[in-house]
């Protein structure tokens, strides 16, 4: 069974904004560049984006009897890309914690690939009312995540909304499952009080290699970047550099 990546939708879902740092210095200051093409790379990262068809999908479904799926809605305007994961009208717990991880691993993926590609993203998520269909997203979590990004996100960070904030909380007050747990370690405090994407999520677990594989490629877009740029790009390194560790369960709900 195929949920989240529903044709047309209108209910609760999660949505997030992400925002492709340096996208629009580069296009305005390299367009004309034939080799290391912005618009190029641009369409490379879009190329490598975890696109889903439901097509697809069905197939890998009818493998195995009963089995669920939680793929989300990616798409893209410009140099910015949305992701989205519509629920049911009564979605069971099961449900709301595989589809947030699920979430939170589709940002995450598309985070890396920007790095690859050459940028960074910032962003923001929620929690609420959305409507989809194949031409449009529109809707009040649309906005809060676009206002977040737009108003509070500031360096490459991907925010939480007070929405789904509190909604997390919610479930977690409600169930206790090893998902808690996995939720946790996606979630980091910063330190304007702001739960964000924890930047450890974006390098396999425990893998000191890569992690300073993530960390040398920051370093080399920071060193690219002009001077208020490279602002954005210290607080994701510091984190990086700082100790890996999960959110509290105490930390949910307190904005």
């Amino acid at each position: 069974m195929i949920l989240g990546n529903i044709k047309k939708h209108k209910g609760q879902g999660l949505v997030a904004f992400l925002d492709i740092l340096g996208f629009s210095k580069e296009i305005i200051e390299n367009w004309e560049r034939t080799e290391n093409n912005p618009l190029d790379k641009l369409l490379e990262l879009k190329e490598h984006l975890p696109f889903y068809s439901n097509e697809e999908l069905a197939e890998s479904d009818s493998e195995i009897k009963g089995k669920r799926i939680y793929p989300c809605r990616v798409q893209t305007i410009s140099d910015s890309v949305v992701v989205s994961f519509g629920f049911e009208e009564k979605p069971v717990y099961g449900d709301v914690f595989l589809a947030t991880i699920s979430f939170f691993h589709t940002i995450s993926v598309i985070w890396r690939n920007a790095l690859e590609a050459g940028f960074t993203i910032r962003g923001a998520a929620d929690w609420g009312p959305i409507f989809w269909n194949d031409k449009e997203i529109i809707g009040p979590s649309f906005i809060n995540a676009y206002s977040l990004e737009q108003n509070q996100s500031k360096s490459s960070r991907v925010i939480i909304s007070s929405s789904l904030n509190r909604n997390l909380a919610k479930v977690f007050m409600e169930v206790k499952t090893f998902w808690n747990d996995e939720i946790l370690k996606i979630l980091r405090k910063d330190n304007d009080g702001f739960l964000i994407i924890n930047p450890h999520y974006l390098y396999e677990n425990d893998d000191e290699e890569e992690k300073e594989r993530l960390i040398m490629r920051l370093k080399d877009l920071r060193s690219k970047a002009n001077h208020i740029n490279k602002e954005k790009y210290n607080p994701l390194l510091t984190a990086l550099n700082s100790e890996k560790f999960s959110l509290l369960s105490e930390d949910l709900g307190n904005y």
